[in-house]
């Protein structure tokens, strides 16, 4: 067996360590971002009395969780 070839052997092996690694890192994210927005939502329910200032930060940080939300983040929107 040549250098080369074990080396080549011990990258790949550690290339797939990292990608299985990145994939659960991405759930846990997914999962997390997911509870996040279902807390964030129960708050805007529970919290739409308060002023109109409060009422407005709770739901930007709603829309942020949310992939679309995260690209609507970035456009102005009208009120």
């Amino acid at each position: 067996m040549e250098a080369q070839t074990f080396f080549l052997g011990v990258i790949a092996i550690c290339m797939v360590i990292i990608t299985i690694g990145m994939i659960g890192i991405s759930i846990a994210m997914f999962s997390i971002l997911k509870v996040l927005a279902q807390l964030l939502y129960r708050v805007n329910v529970d919290y739409q009395a308060l002023s109109p200032k409060i009422h407005r930060i709770v739901d930007n940080l709603e829309y942020s969780t949310s992939l679309i939300g995260f690209v609507n983040m970035f456009r102005k929107r009208k009120r």
